[in-house]
């Protein structure tokens, strides 16, 4: 989101109503039919007409030197005008902000300026004035450019002007301005870079707009989707989110790793053992056994891991000594509450029978007495896994808590990527 530079507005400054004595007359008479009258002294157009001379001849300092003398030979709006044309000239090409800024003002305020040129030069005054780190100043200006429908070459008006309001300390209207560059860019049919989004998530969650920043997240990798880019996303939400002093407790952890597997974003040795303990420590030795089975598959584990292997061997021996799982359903479905069926739906989870853990956390959420947003997110899981997309958007919809809603939104985003089942 940088400044369009000075260089851009020398260029693009073009003087209204050529001076020059010495065009052909045939040049002068066509000049003289086509230009609009304009009210001018003999004095002033005599004095004007060596500026235009010097500028001309790129004697910028020259010209600027003379305009003082000339602004005082100016009685109306038409002398007025030639003379902010001119300053405006001058000032643009010795780089002098304070002097252009004076001359766009002038000429924003003068009636003889033409109705297609302002949005110009409010682009170029709010540019200008941003540039001198004044963001607050820039910002009216800016969006009375884009008001007037003004696009700048080499530059996304809307970027700058999210640029400006986050640095005067508007994020919300930031978060805006970036959203209606994305609508443009999809508008057209082209995909807005991956940046554009990072920038929104970047200064939400560093503004404490943790449910927003997720809502982003999710917005790029919908934009953006890859395993590589699914792995950092997961990993800068948790990471940011405990920055906030968020709990991201064990089960929460889990939660979101299981979508980075089902994503395929598993990264190296140390995803695989941070989620292969948590299952463990969450009483799930099938799920850790199976998920250093499959690093091991895609050579992402090395044999020689000593950590990892005792998590494997650990978890081999416990589910050899869990009990049968059918079991436990019977007393689970029994139960008062729904904490016995929640407790072997994750284990149906873990084991991936996903169809024991649908039917378990139904009946876990019919009985109650169960943390709804849980059993919830992970009901969504399971319908996910068994390719019932619509079943499964319903069920991460009911969790409303954050930050298992922030999780569900991103489960329900892999979902509107993944293909039919």
């Amino acid at each position: 989101m940088k400044s369009v530079s000075k260089a851009a507005l020398a260029a693009a400054v073009l003087l209204a109503v050529p001076f020059a004595a010495s065009a052909p007359a045939v040049a002068q008479k066509k000049q003289k039919e086509e230009a609009p009258k304009y009210k001018l002294s003999d004095a002033f157009r005599k004095s004007a007409t060596e500026i235009e001379a010097l500028i001309k001849a790129k004697d910028y300092q020259g010209a600027a030197g003379k305009l003082d003398a000339l602004e005082a030979l100016a009685t109306n709006d038409d002398e007025k005008f030639f003379v902010a044309n001119f300053r405006l000239t001058t000032s643009a090409n010795l780089k002098d902000n304070p002097t252009t800024i004076r001359a766009l003002d002038a000429l924003i305020a003068n009636p003889k300026s033409d109705p297609a040129n302002l949005g110009q030069y409010y682009f170029f005054r709010g540019d200008i004035t941003q540039g001198m780190k004044k963001p607050a100043e820039a910002i009216p200006f800016l969006l009375k450019a884009r008001e007037l429908g003004y696009a700048p070459n080499g530059a996304n008006l809307n970027l700058l002007i999210a640029q400006a309001q986050f640095d005067a300390g508007q994020l919300e209207a930031a978060v805006s301005s970036i959203d209606a560059a994305i609508k443009v860019e999809e508008a057209a049919g082209r995909k807005a870079p991956v940046a554009w989004y990072r920038i929104a998530v970047d200064r939400l969650y560093r503004g404490g707009k943790k449910a927003a920043a997720s809502e982003w997240l999710g917005r790029q990798m919908a934009a953006h989707p890859s395993a590589e880019g699914w792995r950092a996303t997961l990993l800068i939400y948790m990471e940011q989110t405990r920055e906030k002093g968020v709990p991201m407790d064990a089960d929460l952890q889990l939660d979101v790793l299981r979508l980075m597997r089902a994503a395929k974003a598993m990264g190296g040795e140390f995803d695989y053992q941070e989620y292969a303990d948590l299952a463990q420590r969450r009483g799930l030795p099938w799920e850790a056994k199976a998920v250093i089975e499959e690093g091991r598959a895609a050579g992402k584990i090395q044999a020689t891991n000593v950590a990892i292997n005792e998590l494997y061997r650990s978890a081999v021996v416990r589910e050899k000594a869990e009990g049968s799982l059918s079991a436990e359903e019977k007393t689970a479905t029994a139960a008062a509450n729904g904490t016995a069926a929640k407790n072997v739906a994750d284990a149906y989870l873990g084991s991936r029978n996903f169809t024991k853990a649908v039917e378990l956390y139904r009946v876990a959420l019919q009985k109650g007495g169960v943390d709804a947003n849980l059993v919830n997110t992970r009901l969504g899981i399971a319908l996910a896994m068994l390719g019932q997309k619509d079943e499964a958007k319903a069920a991460f919809g009911a969790v409303t808590a954050p930050p298992r809603n922030e999780i569900a939104r991103f489960w329900t985003t892999w979902l509107d990527q993944a293909p039919a089942a």
